[in-house]
């Protein structure tokens, strides 16, 4: 796989003070590592060799917390499987993707009798859609069922030289009902976002299908998945909410706590949710969210100073910004109590493939438990 991230991250992931047992791993002790962790006939060495690579490529120590840390999430997000197999994935999806496929732009004039009965039918009775849907048993092969039926919908109805163009490529592959994927369930939209972001330019539906076609890889999902696990720079003081932050979005966990300092200033009840701010197709909505409304009403500082700073949240950079510091401050001088840099986002899980109660916190709990179990030594 050629070399995605030119620019080393060595220093973007030290989210923990060094400590002497978290020493430098050789390749030899991580697969010593591996072959304690990885179960049985799931090919030990070949993930070790991996993972070895895919902080290698985002130049991020092979430290044995960062080593525990991808292991924890594989084994919590797939038990160490490239393309995990989901009982009952179709069925449970087919409403979510009939949803979807309402909203394409062409599917309107394709389906005038209806979404279920567009997808019952075609291409043919025998072999329809929905047939394939339902007997889809992992996420790989329901991703391939919604590519053939979009280039079907544009063939037909549009032109498959739409797909190509960016706008439109977006749009499509957000409605794709797998939007997490692979052996770290690495999200889709942060993927195709980094490799615009090496490329310089937007995707086309080719150019994303075969990034997809990547992430189901053994290689490419731990490779991209490490990124989005250890490739920024957080400080929190347990590797507990870089995990949180994996399920929820970079930086939730320290945005959680700011919104619980909101939430004790304003006296409002505010979800701890991570998300400072109103979001469609990942960018900013223009109205305000209920926590910038609570911070408005505190005239801690003029409210365009206040806007202009709540769209960095997605950065490291907030925390030293003037609504940050002011917040802070304030909560210091109300409460007589530090203010918390990192809270665990409060979001419940809800997802065609969680069958059980799930929440951020219960993820977070489960792979920090995996950590700590690979991080005792033999």
């Amino acid at each position: 796989m050629k070399r995605l991230f030119a620019t080393a991250l060595a220093v973007l992931t030290l989210t923990l003070p060094a400590r002497s047992a978290d020493r430098e791993m050789t390749r030899t002790d991580l697969r010593r590592l591996a072959a304690r962790i990885v179960p049985a006939g799931k090919d030990a060495p070949g993930w070790a060799a991996d993972i070895a690579a895919a902080l290698e490529l985002n130049g991020i120590r092979r430290s044995r917390s960062n080593v525990c840390s991808v292991m924890a999430v594989i084994g919590q997000e797939s038990t160490f499987t490239a393309n995990p197999q989901v009982e009952g994935l179709g069925r449970m999806a087919e409403q979510q993707i009939e949803a979807k496929l309402a909203a394409l732009p062409v599917l309107p004039g394709a389906a005038a009798a209806g979404v279920e009965l567009f997808l019952a039918t075609r291409p043919s009775p025998e072999k329809s859609y929905l047939a394939m849907i339902r007997t889809a048993k992992t996420e790989r092969d329901l991703d391939l069922v919604y590519r053939n039926l979009t280039f079907f919908l544009f063939r037909q109805y549009a032109s498959t030289r739409l797909l190509n163009a960016a706008a439109v490529a977006r749009r499509i592959d957000a409605a794709n009902p797998v939007s997490t994927l692979g052996s770290m369930q690495v999200s889709a939209a942060f993927a195709i976002a980094e490799v615009e972001k090496e490329k310089n330019r937007r995707l086309g539906l080719g150019a994303i299908w075969k990034l997809r076609d990547e992430l189901y890889t053994r290689r490419g999902g731990v490779a991209y998945g490490t990124r989005m696990l250890l490739g920024y720079r957080a400080d929190y003081p347990s590797r507990l909410f870089v995990f949180a932050d994996y399920n929820a979005g970079r930086y939730a966990s320290r945005n959680a706590a700011f919104q619980h300092m909101a939430a004790t200033l304003s006296k409002v009840d505010l979800a701890l949710d991570g998300d400072l701010m109103l979001y469609e197709g990942g960018e900013p909505r223009p109205e305000a969210s209920a926590t910038e409304k609570a911070l408005r009403r505190l005239k801690l500082m003029d409210d365009e100073t206040l806007r202009a700073d709540l769209l960095r949240e997605k950065a490291y950079a907030f925390r030293d910004t003037e609504t940050y510091r002011r917040v802070a401050e304030a909560y210091r001088q109300k409460t007589g109590k530090p203010p918390p840099y990192a809270m665990l986002p409060q979001i419940r899980l809800k997802s065609p493939k969680i069958r059980n109660h799930m929440s951020t916190e219960i993820f977070a709990r489960a792979v920090m438990r995996r950590h700590e179990r690979c991080m005792t030594p033999e």
